[in-house]
């Protein structure tokens, strides 16, 4: 027969068993900051910086528009992840996996920027693989939103 004490430590070591077997459970869904492009989707990351790499602190954005800060085209970029692989230098994107896009207006203009977010396998650039950006953003970002984001990136 359990005593009264061994019961409750029991209880409790059932408890803690119980919390960690949830905790488990939720480990696919987002858990932190840090995600990244795969096979289309993104999917959680390690958010560990790799032995070797030095990060430099990301500017503070700035309030008046231009390259971040309270745009409403760049909070659908960061709305819709995107700031987690791709940099816009001067503000808190800061992603390594796909280009940055510091300078991207001027490479192909609207046309261009549009048709590598809807069909980002159009055109690959050069030191990035196929089919690591998700292809469905022209599906779930908004036509407004769309444009706007499109006009903010080719005036970087």
């Amino acid at each position: 027969m359990l005593t009264r004490h061994r019961q409750q430590v029991l209880f409790v070591l059932c408890i803690a068993a119980l919390s960690m077997v949830a905790a488990a459970c939720g480990a696919d869904e987002p858990t932190g900051d840090c995600r990244v492009a795969e096979d289309g989707t993104l999917v959680n990351a390690d958010c560990d910086v790799a032995p070797g790499v030095t990060l430099e602190p990301t500017a503070t954005p700035s309030s008046s528009g231009g390259n971040g800060g309270n745009d409403p085209a760049f909070t659908t970029f960061r709305t819709f992840g995107c700031v987690a692989c791709h940099a816009i230098d001067g503000t808190s994107a800061s992603g390594m996996i796909g280009p940055n896009l510091t300078t991207v207006g001027s490479k192909g203009g609207a046309a261009y920027i549009r048709e590598s977010i809807v069909d980002p396998n159009a055109v690959i650039a050069d030191g990035y693989a196929a089919s690591i950006m998700p292809g469905n953003f022209g599906e779930i970002i908004p036509a407004d939103e769309l444009d706007a984001l499109v006009a903010y990136l080719n005036g970087l």
